[in-house]
């Protein structure tokens, strides 16, 4: 039975558009003396003269993941790599032949890509708990997670871990294998629960309300287009009492499994010039396809694109001043809790 790693890109997201052009999946950490396979106490020893300021908690933690990347992960296992720069998607990889060294210095695998847009909430959430890990590399394989994934890639779709054969787990493995065991990362499992609650209760024309309240807890007074056919204009904006100024904003809004595609941002831009707007948002809870991506930069000053990501940060940077039924329809309370430690991955 295949395995399954959990592959981070970049803090950022950083080395995701890289990644998903040439299928290289490479780590975060600068070892030019790392060439070729080795074994951990190698590993280890690299960390320590590469990294020599950091902690020998640290470095052990790290050799840890790259042994796990370079010598335990191989070829016919699936990568899963938690996208930041795509609506928070999921891609999912299989990986291809052995170990090398990307651009000379960097630790990587070669995968082909079988999914690259999965939304997180196509997952249950036992499996979005592992994905929650804070480690850049892990094995995720409790909870059937290896046959799950499988499934998933042929179908797209989570069957759960009930009715379905066991993967079978090797009891010889290192420390630090598994997402389950790993420290968590409780602001993406509390964003992942807030997305899934989103999904379920704001539905249809009930995420365009949610919508267009954040943008009048922004200052803008709106109008809504009454549910059905709305000729590409879901909300209208604008500034001050009337909202006759600017900037004035036409809002496109797809819930739901729509992905927004090139025709409905050619129909944003005409509809921006049609109502005498200053701007256009395209609002997207499931993404966008690539060619509307790739025009994100050439429309800067025209459209915006929100996503989830987008989505959520509004969210939560007016939360405080939402109606009091959306938040009770929403319910949700800030926490302090300690951040987990970084790494370079």
């Amino acid at each position: 039975m295949s395995k399954v790693w959990l592959v981070r890109l970049g803090e950022y997201g950083e080395a995701e558009a890289d990644a998903l052009a040439t299928g290289e999946l490479a780590t975060g950490w600068d070892l030019p003396a790392f060439e070729q396979a080795m074994p951990r106490d190698a590993i280890l020893k690299l960390l320590e003269e590469a990294f020599p300021e950091q902690k020998p908690g640290t470095l052990q933690n790290w050799a840890v993941q790259l042994n796990q990347f370079c010598n335990k992960a191989a070829a016919g296992d699936l990568t899963v790599t938690p996208l930041k720069t795509a609506s928070r998607q999921l891609a999912i990889g299989r990986i291809e032949g052995d170990f090398f060294s990307a651009k000379g210095k960097h630790p990587a695998r070669r995968v082909k890509w079988l999914i690259t847009d999965l939304p997180r909430d196509a997952l249950k959430q036992d499996l979005l708990y592992s994905l929650g890990a804070s480690q850049t590399i892990c094995q995720i394989s409790r909870n059937n997670a290896a046959v799950r994934f499988e499934e998933i890639v042929r179908t797209r779709k989570d069957p759960g871990d009930s009715h379905l054969p066991t993967s079978i787990k090797n009891d010889d493995e290192e420390d630090l294998e598994d997402g389950n065991d790993q420290p968590i990362d409780l602001a993406e499992i509390a964003r992942d629960q807030i997305e899934r609650h989103i999904s379920s209760t704001f539905v249809g024309h009930a995420f365009t309300r949610l919508i267009s309240a954040i943008l009048q807890a922004e200052g803008f007074q709106t109008q809504v287009s009454p549910p059905g056919s709305d000729k590409g204009i879901d909300i209208l904006a604008g500034k001050s009492t009337l909202g006759f100024d600017s900037p004035r904003l036409v809002v496109q809004v797809k819930s739901g499994d729509i992905v927004a595609d090139q025709p409905t941002l050619q129909g944003l831009i005409g509809c921006i010039a049609d109502t005498q707007s200053d701007h256009g948002l395209l609002v997207s809870w499931s993404g966008f396809t690539t060619p509307v991506r790739q025009r994100a930069n050439e429309l800067y000053f025209r459209v915006r694109l929100w996503g989830r990501e987008e989505i959520l940060n509004a969210l939560f940077s007016v939360y405080d001043r939402l109606p009091e039924q959306i938040r009770a329809d929403l319910p949700l309370q800030r926490i302090w809790a300690v951040l987990p430690q970084e790494d370079l991955g």
